[in-house]
């Protein structure tokens, strides 16, 4: 299967390279012109906002199946440039999508919590959507837009990712803390923001599990635990041996400077568990697969 993933030197890019089957040839797809080195893998440099360049590949290769993980996805700095955001997500899948249809090719869409406004957790993949920040609502439109014109797609809702990052991307918020912590830099971490959060690797192996069973629709992936930004930073203190006391319990209102966040976000995973075969991960068994990985 000749696989395109754009968005590729992300964490699910990363992720998806190192769960992917021998039978699955990768092209990457990424904005900046850097090295990048993995076993059976090309790097194309093109940003999907660029339509012209974007047609050019997909004329140049023959790809079964698109996963579509490209896009501004920091949610403080769409907040304050909405319409980049608006650009690098929303344009950026319609390029993608006309393409697919054109060439009659699968795709995977991915989406994101954020799309939720917190009231009704835990969610499941019918809910409504209520959006509170930018991000949100622009995540929104790419999934009513994938919706209405591609509707064998799948999409794929991950929710608080973590993992060790491919180099030159941004940290998440477990790569994060752990630098913070090594540095010894005391961090006030929110105890009033609640998700499930969820191990790279095993959102990409939901990924190829869809494809798998050429499911379509949305699907929640999540782990197992629903917890708080402080709850995560303890465990991550105890399962990578560093020190919990640098940790300090605040709440929202201790950052008023970035984009409002829903309360609680948390999933239900009753469609992943009785569809793809695929148990949500406790966190302690996810960071600990991750540590044993460690960089």
């Amino acid at each position: 299967m000749n696989v395109l993933v754009t968005g590729g030197t992300g964490l699910v890019g990363g992720a998806l390279i190192a769960t992917a089957g021998p039978d699955h040839k990768l092209t990457v797809l990424h904005q900046r012109d850097y090295s990048f080195e993995a076993d059976q893998v090309a790097v194309v440099v093109v940003d999907v906002r660029n339509r012209e360049q974007l047609s050019n590949l997909f004329d140049r290769c023959e790809f079964d199946l698109v996963i579509h993980a490209a896009g501004i996805a920091n949610v403080d700095y769409v907040e304050r440039h909405v319409e980049e955001g608006w650009e690098s997500n929303v344009v950026g899948t319609q390029n993608v999508v006309d393409l697919v249809l054109k060439k009659n090719i699968r795709l995977v869409h991915l989406s994101s919590n954020a799309v939720f406004d917190g009231k009704g957790a835990p969610y499941r993949e019918g809910d409504p959507t209520n959006p509170v920040n930018q991000y949100g609502r622009i995540k929104v439109e790419c999934e009513k837009l994938v919706t209405r014109l591609c509707p064998e797609a799948v999409i794929l809702r991950p929710i608080l990712m973590y993992g060790w990052q491919p180099p030159r991307s941004r940290v998440n918020p477990v790569t994060w803390l752990i630098d913070r912590l090594r540095r010894g830099e005391s961090t006030p971490l929110v105890t009033d923001v609640y998700e499930n959060p969820l191990w790279s690797n095993h959102c990409a192996e939901a990924i190829w599990r869809t494809i798998e069973l050429r499911k379509a629709g949305i699907f929640h992936i999540a782990g197992l635990d629903v917890i708080n930004r402080f709850e995560l930073g303890k465990a991550v203190a105890q399962t990578f041996d560093l020190d919990a006391s640098l940790l300090h319990p605040v709440d929202s209102s201790f950052f008023p400077a970035i984009a409002p966040r829903p309360k609680n976000t948390s999933f239900l995973t009753e469609r992943m568990q009785a569809e793809l075969q695929m148990k949500p991960l406790s966190l302690h068994e996810g960071l600990s697969r991750m540590r044993s990985l460690t960089h």
